[in-house]
């Protein structure tokens, strides 16, 4: 495991997978949270949920898809993010 500030990001996936925290997936960017990281994960998003709920703050979510139609207009701002697209062609 490295060692050094400057490897963080290759130090903290070694943590992340050798502590059998996360598995890796086969679409780029998407993780398995395995039973302790996602253990972890509830009680951070409880926590954070109780203090913006104490703000006032109501939770919304946002869509996990979106149509080729709305993504084809918004395409100055996601050529960036093009690599990280997954197209779903068939479902059901």
């Amino acid at each position: 495991i490295p060692k050094t500030v400057e490897q963080f990001g290759e130090w903290f996936s070694q943590v992340c997978t050798k502590g059998e925290l996360i598995e890796y997936y086969d679409v780029s960017g998407c993780y398995i949270l395995r039973p302790w990281s996602y253990t972890i994960w509830e009680h951070i998003k409880d926590f954070f949920d109780a203090e913006i709920k104490k703000l006032g703050v109501q939770n919304c979510y946002f869509p996990m898809f979106v149509t080729k139609d709305v993504l084809e207009k918004e395409k100055d701002h996601v050529e960036g993010f093009a690599p990280e697209v997954a197209w779903v062609t068939k479902s059901g």
